[in-house]
């Protein structure tokens, strides 16, 4: 509740210093969600996730036979030999593990990379948007606790957005940059 007292002295004292300012709302979300270029990339992303997961089953796979061969090999095996195999089944599974946690996270690191490229587009839509409007400044939706959201440009970046970027390539962030 101390909020609310805070945010009337704050309007009251900058009221006549925030007269002139015209506020426009962007609500980035909305424009990400209804991106032509956001929903290309999300469909190439779900592709490249259910490629990884189909990898990943036929590792699994691969690893539960060799396993099986393993404790089929136990009896007739000395024990330090045992032992040794399967240190190294073993090892090879953490790897397996390591190799799956770094594709998930490049594919996060290539769906940012497109973001930033969609803003990138989208950053001089807004400025002229914004001039067209006589806004003097942009507030993201979800930075306003209360106030009026009447001057909303977001459907007027989105269909200028899918105007200028239809489709954009998503391109796989190296190994390396991924970490």
């Amino acid at each position: 509740m101390a909020l609310l007292p805070v945010l009337l002295v704050l309007t009251t004292a900058n009221l006549s210093a925030e007269e002139g300012q015209r506020i426009a709302v962007l609500d980035l979300g909305k424009v990400l969600i209804n991106s032509l270029a956001m929903q290309d990339i999300d469909r190439q992303l779900k592709t490249a996730d259910q490629k990884l997961k189909t990898d990943v089953q036929a590792q699994e796979q691969t690893f539960r036979e060799e396993q099986q061969k393993l404790n089929e090999q136990r009896a007739i095996l000395a024990p330090e030999v045992f032992r040794q195999k399967v240190d190294d089944l073993n090892r090879k599974g953490a790897s397996y593990r390591n190799d799956y946690q770094k594709k998930v996270q490049q594919l996060a690191r290539s769906r940012s990379v497109a973001i930033r490229k969609i803003e990138k587009t989208m950053e001089p839509i807004v400025s002229d948007i914004a001039n067209a409007v006589g806004a003097t400044m942009i507030v993201e939706k979800s930075n306003i606790i209360f106030g009026v959201k009447s001057l909303n440009i977001s459907d007027e970046v989105i269909k200028r957005l899918n105007t200028q970027l239809k489709s954009l390539k998503l391109e796989i962030v190296p190994l390396s940059q991924a970490n």
